[in-house]
C-alpha cells in the first residue's frame, strides 16, 4: 500500500479524556438540567461528533436550562483542571512516535475539540506533540464544513500534511469517526472502538476495494504489518 501519512483522532484514541468529558457534562446537568445520569443510550450518539451537534443532544437530553453554547461555556469551565494529568490510552504513546521515525509517515491529528479545548488537554505534552506531530487539525477550523460523521476534517488533516486520505491510516475509536475515516476514502481504516459498539462498526458497510478496516482492541496492538 502507498502510505505515506498517520492521522490520529485525540479523545480516545491518543487519549483518555471521555471520563473527563463525562464527568463535566454531569456537573452541569446536576446543576443547570434533570440531575439524571449520563446514560450510554445517549452518550453513544454522542461520541466523536462535534461540539455543536452533542451539546444539543446533552442539552436536550437532560433537559438543560441553557442553551447548547452556554452548556459548551459551562462545561469546558470544569474541563480545564481535570485536562492537565488526562493519560494517553494504552500505547497511544508509542504508535505516533513509531509512525514517525520507524514507518517514515507524516503525521497528523484530527479532533472534534475546539482549539481551546485542544490546548487545555495538551498542555502537559507540549514536547510530544512537538517531537511527533506534525499537523494538527481542530474542530473549530473554519475550512471544515461539517463535523464527524462527515469526513471533512480527515480530508483536511491529509491536505495539511501534503498528501489524500488514500495515501494515509486514520486512527479512530468513536462509531462516528470511523465512518468519516472511511467515507475520507482513507486507505487503511485502524479502529479501536468501546467494546459496547464493536457489534456497530464490524457491520459498517464500506468498499473493502477502497478502504482497509482494521479493529483493534487497544493501540498496542497495531503493527504496520497489519495494513499490507
Amino acid at each position: 500500500m502507498d502510505i505515506k501519512g498517520a492521522i490520529f483522532d485525540m479523545d480516545g484514541t491518543l487519549l483518555d479524556t471521555e471520563p473527563i468529558y463525562d464527568a463535566a457534562a454531569q456537573k452541569v446537568i446536576d446543576e443547570f438540567g434533570n440531575g439524571e445520569k449520563i446514560t450510554w443510550d445517549v452518550k453513544q450518539h454522542i461520541i466523536g461528533t462535534s461540539a455543536k451537534v452533542h451539546c444539543k443532544i446533552f442539552v436536550d437530553a437532560y433537559k438543560i436550562k441553557l442553551t447548547p453554547e452556554e452548556f459548551k461555556k459551562k462545561r469546558d469551565e470544569y474541563l480545564i483542571e481535570p485536562f492537565k494529568s488526562c493519560k494517553f490510552m494504552k500505547g497511544a504513546k508509542e504508535i505516533p512516535h513509531k509512525c514517525k521515525y520507524e514507518f517514515k509517515l507524516k503525521v497528523g491529528i484530527a479532533t472534534s475539540s475546539s482549539k481551546f479545548n485542544f490546548e487545555n488537554k495538551t498542555t502537559h505534552i507540549k514536547e510530544w506533540l512537538k517531537e511527533n506531530v506534525d499537523k494538527i487539525v481542530t474542530g473549530d477550523d473554519p475550512r471544515i464544513k461539517k463535523g464527524k460523521p462527515a469526513p471533512d476534517i480527515f480530508i483536511l488533516a491529509a491536505k495539511e500534511l501534503g498528501l489524500e486520505p488514500q495515501n494515509c491510516i486514520i486512527f479512530e475509536d468513536a462509531f462516528s469517526g470511523i465512518n468519516a475515516a472511511i467515507s475520507s476514502g482513507a486507505k487503511c481504516v485502524i479502529a479501536i472502538p468501546d467494546p459496547r459498539q464493536r457489534k456497530d462498526v464490524e457491520n459498517i458497510q464500506y468498499d473493502k476495494n477502497k478502504t482497509k478496516l482494521i479493529i483493534l482492541n487497544s493501540m498496542d496492538e497495531f503493527d504496520i504489518n497489519l495494513i499490507n
